[in-house]
């Protein structure tokens, strides 16, 4: 049994307790969140921290599978620049994805929903004290290839399922899909999330209507739906569905464009997640420093928001909140301490720095 407390703890899933304690048993669940009423209580082996308990981190957008880009595509370069340089390096480089696995795990991230192109990272994955949902992705603007590409990835899903490993089809983005291959995702059985790389470029609103139509009609009959990037969203675009997630990933959005979305647009969406791209777009694989570009920009956005949207909401989004996302009984979410809290504002600083406690059960 451990008891840990700090200056505060972070339920997520209700309000944040000054001096409260959490206490764990020895494999990790929450067998009780004490509120001592502020008042710091002496107990026996009690783990007592400066700064802020907060469950593990969920990084709802990666690309492990790129994870050897790192440094390797010059920043602001605009996304079409950008994916012509992913085409041209792309190898498999299973060294490099176990250190951004490790990199994660350090960083506090219990949980990924990863977009793979190919079946290499599964046995990382396999391996990994990270929870995976690997997003199959399709893509292909021929649509002679339809069917073709469409079963490819059901083989390559398999592939991932037979491993024991979460994974749904999931297409690319709206411009990179023939209609053809549109109702091929239409016509397969729902997926339990999907993933969508949405609005990352303003040549999307010049979408033809036809393919917006039948983009709009997949995602409708999926489960529950990550909306990634939202970089050029506008009100109009911000759909309050309970099944809609709006995944922010501001780091690769300025390593890319050297922009970042309306933040304000998000600031009273109940679903927002928060990821990371992958090492090709980013210097880190940190939720943290996710939330300190964000805190830099939109200083209106609450620490308990940020917090909320770096867990609880991912794990709602990638269906796994009975076991992450927040401080409730039952649970095993990992516990992450956050320091270098500017506790005068109640917010993150430019030198707060995470450090994990306890570690979540797959």
């Amino acid at each position: 049994m451990r008891y840990i407390s700090a200056h505060y703890v972070f339920p997520v899933s209700s309000p944040p307790i000054k001096n409260g304690i959490l206490c764990l048993d020895d494999d990790g669940f929450v067998i009780d969140l004490i509120d001592v009423g502020g008042k710091p209580r002496e107990l026996e082996k009690l783990e007592f921290y400066n700064g802020i308990l907060v469950p593990g981190f969920i990084n709802a957008h990666c690309h492990l599978e790129l994870s050897y880009m790192r440094n390797k595509i010059e920043q602001y370069c605009g996304l079409p620049d950008f994916i012509a340089a992913v085409g041209k390096l792309r190898k498999t480089d299973v060294n490099a994805q176990k250190a951004a696995d490790m990199e994660m795990i350090r960083n506090g991230i219990v949980a990924v929903g990863d977009i793979s192109n190919g079946d290499d990272t599964i046995n990382v994955k396999k391996e990994s004290k990270i929870f995976y949902h690997t997003f199959v992705e399709l893509f292909g603007s021929d649509g002679n290839r339809a069917k073709e590409i469409f079963a490819m990835g059901q083989e390559e899903l398999e592939k991932f399922l037979h491993a024991g490993l979460a994974a749904s089809l999931t297409p690319h983005a709206i411009y990179s899909v023939s209609q053809e291959l549109w109702c091929e995702l239409i016509k397969s059985s729902p997926q339990p999330v999907v993933s969508i790389h949405h609005q990352e470029n303003k040549a999307e609103t010049n979408t033809a209507n036809d393919n917006l139509k039948l983009m709009k009609r997949f995602l409708e009959q999926n489960n529950r739906c990550l909306l990634v990037h939202n970089t050029f969203s506008m009100q109009e675009n911000i759909n309050f569905s309970e099944n809609f997630f709006y995944v922010l990933c501001p780091n690769s959005n300025i390593f890319i464009q050297n922009c970042l979305p309306d933040l304000s647009l998000f600031s009273q969406c109940q679903n927002v997640c928060l990821g990371t791209d992958s090492l090709a777009s980013n210097k880190n694989l940190s939720i943290l420093e996710e939330m300190k570009t964000i805190h830099q920009h939109a200083q209106y956005i609450s620490l308990d928001t940020l917090v909320k949207w770096a867990t609880l909401n991912g794990a709602r989004a990638l269906g796994i909140d009975k076991i992450y996302g927040s401080f409730e009984k039952g649970k095993a979410p990992g516990v992450n301490l956050i320091s270098g809290i500017d506790f005068d504002n109640f917010s993150i600083s430019s030198g707060s720095v995470v450090r994990v406690l306890s570690i979540a059960r797959r």
